[in-house]
């Protein structure tokens, strides 16, 4: 598969046909607050390391917790191993391990994954991949019970659909970020 396609066909990953079984066994696994034991499927340790550094940039702990506490960087692990396609998985091993190394040495994390985000997001192509982590990511978090119950307007017992909601600055899951993300 050309390079081109490969970035253009990551974006479908949450359309195939594994990821709801992926996204139900992570479900299942959220009432476990961290797991030690976890075995990486696809990223080695370091690699693991380094994605629940920067998932935990793009949500940090506030009044909820962080993305890493509820297991973000696992799911993520799990969907590379078992939903992408061999080009799928190698663009986004080549792309976690060419910002690894500024990542790590950078004085201002969070300015270096502000800068990776612009260039993703202006069509760089060494950065593409990092349009799908982000959304991994989020996926990830708001699926989760954490992210679900706490992050988001979550109302146990649903009452009549309303439309149109006003929003301000402390309606929850419209906080304004650095970081763009687009479905």
């Amino acid at each position: 598969m050309q390079r081109r396609k490969a970035i253009q066909s990551l974006g479908l990953i949450t359309t195939h046909v594994l990821f709801p079984g992926v996204l139900a066994g992570f479900l299942s696994g959220c009432a476990r607050k961290s797991n030690p034991d976890y075995t990486p499927e696809f990223f080695n340790l370091d690699e693991i390391e380094q994605i629940r550094k920067m998932v935990d940039i793009i949500l940090p702990q506030t009044k909820t917790a962080a993305a890493s506490a509820v297991n973000t960087h696992l799911f993520i692990d799990q969907v590379c191993n078992q939903v992408m396609t061999p080009d799928q998985q190698q663009l986004m091993r080549d792309g976690i391990a060419a910002v690894a190394e500024g990542f790590i040495q950078a004085p201002d994390q969070t300015a270096f994954l502000t800068e990776v985000d612009q260039k993703a997001y202006a069509g760089e192509e060494g950065a593409a991949w990092f349009v799908t982590f982000k959304k991994l990511t989020l996926i990830g978090f708001f699926t989760s019970q954490e992210g679900t119950t706490k992050a988001s307007n979550y109302v146990k017992i649903p009452d009549e659909y309303k439309g149109d909601i006003p929003a301000d600055k402390t309606t929850l899951n419209y906080g304004k970020t650095s970081l763009h993300f687009e479905i």
